[in-house]
C-alpha cells in the first residue's frame, strides 16, 4: 500500500508539472513573452454577449496607432483555434481581436427577434470590427478580417456589408470620401471557406484573400469535384472576375497561385493559394500561417513585420499538448489517493479478472470484437446526421452533442449485445462483469467519479486563470466553461454513461490467460478505436488516389449530404484519442476496484463536459 501511494504520488506530481510547465510555456508564447497584453474582452451588444481575446502589441499606442485585424474560429470551435493566426499577427505589431463568435465558447446565443441581422450573419465580426475602429490605438483605416471555414464566411459577409454600406452612400449621393470612411474593412482573408457574396455585392471594396487547401473536404462538395485542380475550376474563375471585372479570367490560362489580379476601377485586387491541406489542416499549418502573415503585410502593413516563415505559435501546441496529457495522466493517481482514505477505501478491490483460457472463446471474441467495429464504423454518419436533425431542442440545445451522443449511445448498446454473443452471460454472472456492487459502494463510486473529474477540470480553470491558455492538441481541446454548461452536461451525460459503462465491462473481458495489464491496455485501445480509425481511413484514403474524399465521391451532389460527409468525419478526430484514453481508464480502474462503475461514470462525466464545452449551441443555455 505504502508503494502504491508513492506511486500515485509520483504519477500525480509528474501530471501537476506537465499542467503547469503547459499552461506557462503556452502563455509566454502566446503573449509573446510578455510584448503583447491580452485582455478578456466581453462586448454587450445589440445581439447579446461577444467574448474573446483582445491583442495588444507594444507599439500600438494612442500616438502610433497599429493596424487591427478580427479572427474567428470555424463552426463547433472557439477562439483558441485561431491560436496560430492572432499569435502570428500580433507579434508582428497587429491589435487582434480573436472573437468567439455567436452561440461558440463564452458568447451569447442570438435570441430570435432581438438586435440586427447583420451582426448575426457575420457572427459576431461587424460588432467587432466596430469596437476595433473606436480604440484609439488602433488605425481605423487598417482594419481586416479573416476566418476559418465558419469564421471564413463571416469574415465574407463582413467584407460585403461595409462594401454596401459604402455603394449606398454613394448613390445617395454622399461624398466619394465620406462613402470611403463608412467601409471599415480594407482587407479579408477567407480560409476554407469560398467568398460567395462577391456574387452578389461585386467586387468588394477591400482586397480579398482565399486559402483553399486543395484536399479539403468542403471545397470538393462546393466545387462539384476535386479541389486538386482549383485553379482551373469555374467557380474560382468566377470569383476573380467578380471581384477584379474582368471577364477573360472565365477562359484561358489557369489562375496562378498567389498572383494578385487587380480591378482597375476599385484598385483592390483578389489573391488565391491551395496549399496540400484538408479542411482542419489549415488549424496547424505553417503554410497557411505564411500566406496568412504574407496577405496582411501586404495589404495593411505590420508594424513589425517579419519573414513568413518565422512562425512559433506550433511551440504554443507542443505546450498546450503537454498539458493535455497532463490533465488526463492525473486521472488514475487521484482515483487511487482518494481511494486510500477512510471514506473510499472500501472500493478497492482485490478481485482478480477472470482469465479465458478456451482458444475456441478466444477467435469467437475477436470474430464478434472485428464486427463491432464495423457496425459502429457504419452507424457513424447516419446516427450522428439523425441526432443532428432530431436532438436539438431547448432541453438538448446543442448543434451535434446530441448526434454524438445518439451515436455513442447505439455502440453502448450494441457493445453489451456483442459481449452476450462471445459467451458472457452479463446479468447471470454479475460477478464476473463487474455488475455486482452494493447501493452503498454504488454511491460512494458516482460520488469519487464526480470529486476526480472536478478535480482534473480545476486545472484547467487555473491554467487559465494564471496564463490565459488551456490544454488542447489540434481539435482535442481541454477548456474552462460557465456554470451553466455543466447542467447542459447533465442533460447530455444519459448518452454518453450507457457507452462508457458498456466501455468500461468490454475493456475489462480483454484478459487471455497469460495477459499482463500492459498487454490487457494495447489490445483494448486497439479494440477501442479501431472502429473510428476505419472511418476516417474509409474518408480521407481516395484522396491520394483521385483528389476526393469517400463522402465527396457519394453524396458531393447533394451539397446539405455532401456538406454531413464532409464534417462528420473531422468531428471523430478527437474521438479517436478519447476511445484510447478511455480504454486504459477502463483497464486500470477494473483491475482496482472489481466493478466497471468507476471507470464508466468517470470516463463519461470528463467525456461529456470537454465536449459540451467545446461546441456550438441552437438555443440559449
Amino acid at each position: 500500500m505504502i508503494n502504491m501511494k508513492k506511486g500515485s504520488i509520483f504519477w500525480l506530481s509528474l501530471a501537476l508539472i506537465f499542467c503547469f510547465v503547459g499552461a506557462l510555456g503556452a502563455g509566454l508564447v502566446q503573449n509573446s513573452f510578455g510584448r503583447v497584453s491580452i485582455t478578456d474582452l466581453v462586448l454587450e451588444t445589440d445581439v447579446g454577449t461577444l467574448t474573446g481575446y483582445l491583442l495588444v502589441p507594444e507599439n500600438a499606442t494612442e500616438r502610433s496607432p497599429a493596424p487591427a485585424i478580427v479572427t474567428s474560429h470555424g463552426y463547433l470551435n472557439n477562439l483558441q483555434m485561431q491560436a496560430l493566426n492572432y499569435i502570428e499577427l500580433s507579434r508582428r505589431g497587429y491589435v487582434v481581436f480573436a472573437m468567439d463568435a455567436y452561440a461558440h465558447g463564452n458568447s451569447s446565443v442570438p435570441v430570435d427577434g432581438r438586435g440586427s441581422e447583420i451582426s448575426k450573419a457575420t457572427g459576431g465580426m461587424k460588432d467587432a470590427v466596430e469596437y476595433l475602429s473606436e480604440l484609439s490605438f488602433v488605425d481605423s483605416k487598417r482594419i481586416g478580417v479573416t476566418g476559418h471555414s465558419m469564421g471564413g464566411g463571416f469574415a465574407d459577409s463582413t467584407a460585403s456589408y461595409y462594401t454596401t454600406l459604402e455603394n449606398q452612400a454613394l448613390a445617395n449621393g454622399v461624398a466619394p470620401i465620406e462613402a470611403a470612411a463608412l467601409n471599415k474593412v480594407a482587407a479579408v482573408l477567407v480560409i476554407g471557406n469560398v467568398p460567395f457574396g462577391l456574387e452578389n455585392n461585386n467586387p468588394y471594396k477591400a482586397e480579398v484573400g482565399i486559402i483553399a487547401g486543395r484536399y479539403d473536404e468542403f471545397f470538393i462538395v462546393w466545387m462539384n469535384d476535386s479541389n486538386v485542380r482549383i485553379f482551373e475550376n469555374p467557380i474560382a474563375r468566377q470569383l476573380f472576375s467578380y471581384q477584379t471585372g474582368d471577364s477573360s479570367l472565365l477562359t484561358g490560362d489557369s489562375l496562378v497561385e498567389g498572383r494578385r489580379y487587380i480591378n482597375s476601377e476599385t484598385g483592390f485586387g483578389i489573391t488565391m493559394w491551395a496549399p496540400w491541406e484538408i479542411h482542419p489542416w489549415n488549424h496547424l499549418s505553417m503554410t497557411t500561417a505564411g500566406h496568412t502573415v504574407d496577405f496582411f503585410e501586404l495589404h495593411l502593413g505590420a508594424p513589425t513585420p517579419l519573414p513568413p516563415g518565422n512562425q512559433v505559435w506550433w511551440l504554443k501546441e507542443a505546450f498546450n499538448t503537454l498539458g493535455l496529457i497532463g490533465f488526463f495522466l492525473m486521472l488514475i493517481p487521484l482515483c487511487d489517493l482518494l481511494m486510500q482514505t477512510k471514506f473510499f477505501a472500501s472500493l478497492k478491490s482485490a478481485s482478480p479478472v477472470p482469465e479465458i483460457e478456451d482458444l475456441s472463446k478466444k477467435g469467437r471474441r475477436i470474430a464478434v470484437s472485428i464486427a463491432n467495429s464495423l457496425v459502429a464504423a457504419i452507424l457513424i454518419f447516419p446516427l450522428v446526421a439523425a441526432g443532428f436533425f432530431l436532438i436539438i431542442s431547448p432541453f438538448w440545445p446543442q448543434d451535434t452533442t446530441g448526434g454524438i451522443g445518439l451515436w455513442a449511445l447505439a455502440c453502448g448498446l450494441i457493445a453489451l449485445l456483442a459481449v452476450r454473443i462471445s459467451g458472457l452471460r452479463i446479468f447471470k454472472n454479475r460477478d464476473e462483469s463487474g455488475l455486482a456492487i452494493s447501493g452503498k459502494s454504488f454511491g460512494k463510486t458516482v460520488l469519487l467519479a464526480v470529486s476526480v473529474t472536478s478535480l482534473m477540470f480545476l486545472s484547467v480553470f487555473i491554467a487559465d486563470w494564471l496564463f490565459k491558455t488551456d490544454f488542447r492538441l489540434w481539435s482535442f481541446a481541454i477548456r474552462p466553461f460557465s456554470a451553466s454548461k455543466v447542467w447542459v452536461a447533465v442533460k447530455y451525460l444519459p448518452f454518453f454513461l450507457v457507452f462508457y459503462l458498456a466501455n468500461s465491462l468490454v475493456v475489462s473481458r480483454n484478459r487471455l490467460a497469460g495477459y499482463s495489464e500492459r498487454k490487457q491496455v494495447l489490445v483494448s485501445v486497439g479494440w477501442n478505436i479501431l472502429g473510428v480509425g476505419i472511418f476516417i481511413i474509409v474518408q480521407y484514403l481516395p484522396l491520394l488516389f483521385n483528389g476526393m474524399t469517400f463522402f465527396g465521391m457519394i453524396l458531393g451532389e447533394n451539397e446539405i449530404l455532401g456538406l454531413g460527409g464532409a464534417l462528420t468525419p473531422i468531428l471523430m478526430f478527437p474521438v479517436l484519442p478519447i476511445l484510447g484514453i478511455a480504454a486504459v481508464t477502463g483497464v486500470k480502474l477494473y483491475n482496482r476496484t472489481g466493478n466497471i462503475y468507476l471507470a464508466g461514470f468517470t470516463n463519461a462525466m470528463v467525456i461529456t463536459m470537454l465536449t459540451v464545452a467545446n461546441t456550438s449551441f441552437s438555443y440559449p443555455y
